[in-house]
């Protein structure tokens, strides 16, 4: 039986292997680590890439939320509550009093207040009708641009769209002074700005990497498309697609008994997993909430990612499409019956 990674990075790491390794031996042999020129270059190519001025690296995309809140001053922040906690941990340390919102059956806010920060989870993209934010957590929408007055917070972990050989992160803005205090608060070793300052600097050699990577973005989006149109192709109909334009960072179905297609597959030699698997207000967080979010509660029963990433063999797709299909049919009236059950 073929197994079949859940994420395979080595797929599109190996034909621009060489390009890598060049990037990261050129800092060693310019002791080059911190605020190098790739760092800097990076900055730049990143934030043209989304569409913005401006753009502060950091290490992480929790960081990026922190810095963000910070610089903006934000007292309040509102996030919903199938989110990944690190969302509301980024902005509690920044200074805001985060708030979980209930979500609707697309698994977006059902009301987006002023203080609201959107999450693009899965790399969704928010319906143009929706209120502008002053701040998107859009750590798996690489690819997207932000509005022309809204910041976002990126995150370049390993498996993201475009992910860095560790941690690694950015805020970008079209905000000049913004950018200018973000990067203040990201630490210096001979000045201190104020008591609010944290170390959160992305290294040379990651930049380096990132640099090289970002080359290969918009093919590697146009491979993410084709894997979900497949996928897509063969589940219209069934009731499990999840609506709206997304840029694919993950494949999410939603079905009913989630954890009994989760050991299928698994049986099979298929990897899947799940985000997230418990809402926020279910957690001991640092964020208030006092409603019970039903919605969300149903959302995170019955999502579930499947393989997507460069690489991935369309015979493989195949493959995982023929044992979803198997266990949907199998469970048909379940499918059917259920509340969150839709055509696409």
């Amino acid at each position: 039986m073929p197994f079949i990674p859940f994420c395979d990075l080595s797929r599109a790491l190996a034909p621009i292997r060489g390009d890598i390794d060049a990037a990261i031996v050129g800092c060693l042999d310019r002791s080059s680590f911190l605020h190098g020129f790739q760092t800097k270059a990076f900055e730049e190519e990143w934030a043209a890439f989304c569409g913005q001025k401006y753009a502060v690296c950091c290490n992480s995309g929790t960081d990026a939320l922190t810095l963000a809140s910070t610089a903006l001053g934000m007292t309040s922040a509102t996030i919903p509550a199938n989110t990944l906690p690190l969302t509301g941990i980024g902005l509690h340390r920044g200074g805001s009093k985060v708030h979980i919102a209930e979500i609707n059956q697309e698994g977006w806010m059902l009301e987006q207040n002023d203080d609201a920060v959107p999450v693009l989870i899965y790399g969704r993209i928010p319906d143009q009708s929706s209120k502008q934010a002053t701040l998107y957590d859009a750590a798996h929408a690489h690819g997207w641009k932000p509005p022309i007055g809204s910041s976002a917070a990126w995150s370049f972990y390993p498996t993201k769209t475009l992910g860095a050989l560790g941690d690694a992160g950015a805020v970008t803005t079209n905000d000049a002074d913004l950018a200018t205090y973000m990067r203040e608060l990201s630490g210096r070793d001979d000045k201190l700005h104020d008591r609010r300052q944290i170390t959160s600097r992305i290294d040379e050699i990651q930049a380096a990497v990132l640099r090289v990577k970002l080359r290969y973005l918009d093919l590697w989006l146009d491979q993410r498309k084709d894997i979900a149109d497949q996928y897509n192709k063969r589940f219209d109909g069934m009731g499990i697609i999840l609506n709206g334009k997304s840029l694919h960072h993950l494949y999410v179905v939603r079905v009913p008994k989630r954890d009994g297609l989760m050991a299928f597959l698994n049986k099979r030699g298929i990897g899947c997993k799940i985000h997230w698997a418990q809402p926020l207000h279910k957690m001991a967080g640092p964020w208030q909430n006092f409603e019970n979010c039903s919605e969300a509660e149903n959302w995170c029963n019955s999502i579930l990612s499947l393989p997507c990433y460069p690489g991935l063999r369309a015979d493989e797709i195949s493959i995982i499409c023929d044992a979803v299909e198997e266990y949907c049919t199998i469970n048909n009236s379940d499918i059917l019956e259920s509340q969150f059950s839709r055509n696409t």
